[in-house]
């Protein structure tokens, strides 16, 4: 059977548009390259852009106990995909990856980036270096060329997810849709598992990789690191990376979440990799352990 339209008027050709544009150019944007971002300089000369101060607690230097409040300089993201993707960036299941030079991938959903205030961040206001200091890993890192920010003041539901969504060295950006994470789902996954791998993908797949999905950070597969770690191994990793390996680039779990709450989410992540590894038990063949 097939179906027709036949438009009646110019209205109808307004409809249909409304429609089926936005669905075309997510398509064209998913299957094109990521966006290289313009350089900072030509987003501060454009009259048309209006730069924000914002003030926030700034995660990578935060802890549950002790806040740091900085003021960055920005511009809406909201505005700045308008202008790179249209209207594309707001069809429905649309996410958006924030790629960084080192490799890291930050996946936000576009519903989060339209409805809650974010910003592409170019600059602190007070002139001093764009830079956090992020004290558990001992190291001042370069924020530029743009860094994603969200104003958990006005917000503070919003200081729960601690660093996670907060990408820094930001150069690309690309659209996906949702669905795009399938093959990270285990054959007859409980919600537990769901659950675990919606962890994973927030905690994990940001620097890490599974099945070819995430990160760009390590070369290596997760599904074959898996192999030659003991659940007790993994969960101390996870928790607390540097007492494992002292210098180890790699951040402990979100420090701004209570204790119970970070043994949960260690917990979920856990009970979801182990699901993984099970469902495809030749992974680890010829692996040394």
């Amino acid at each position: 059977m097939s179906i027709s339209f036949t438009p009646n008027s110019g209205k109808d050709f307004t409809l249909l548009a409304r429609v089926l544009l936005p669905l075309w150019l997510l398509c064209a944007a998913s299957s094109a390259e990521a966006l290289q971002l313009p350089a900072p300089e030509a987003l501060e000369k454009d009259p048309a852009l209006h730069r924000q101060s914002v003030e926030v607690v700034e995660p990578h230097s935060s802890t549950s106990e002790r806040q740091v409040r900085i003021t960055y300089v920005g511009v809406p993201v909201a505005v700045l995909l308008t202008r790179w993707f249209g209207d594309a960036w707001k069809a429905p299941g649309v996410e958006v990856e924030f790629l960084a030079l080192d490799g890291y991938r930050s996946t936000v959903p576009a519903s989060k980036l339209s409805s809650l205030p974010a910003f592409l961040a170019t600059a602190r206001a007070d002139g001093a270096p764009f830079e956090p200091n992020n004290w558990e890993q001992k190291e001042r890192v370069p924020l530029g060329p743009y860094y994603l920010i969200w104003d958990n003041l006005k917000v503070p539901e919003l200081q729960r997810q601690g660093s996670s969504g907060w990408p820094y060295q930001v150069a690309r950006i690309r659209l996906r849709q949702a669905g795009d994470d399938a093959t990270l789902r285990p054959p007859e996954a409980d919600a537990e598992t769901l659950l675990g791998q919606a962890d994973t993908a927030a905690n994990c797949l940001t620097c890490h990789h599974l099945r070819g999905i995430g990160g760009e950070k390590y070369p290596e597969d997760l599904s074959t690191v898996l192999c030659r770690w003991t659940d007790a191994d993994l969960q101390r990793w996870i928790e607390e990376p540097t007492r494992v390996r002292p210098g180890t680039s790699m951040p402990a779990l979100n420090r701004v979440w209570p204790e119970v709450e970070r043994q949960k989410v260690t917990g979920r992540i856990l009970h979801y990799l182990n699901a993984v590894k099970h469902s495809a038990p030749s992974a680890c063949a010829g692996v040394k352990r």
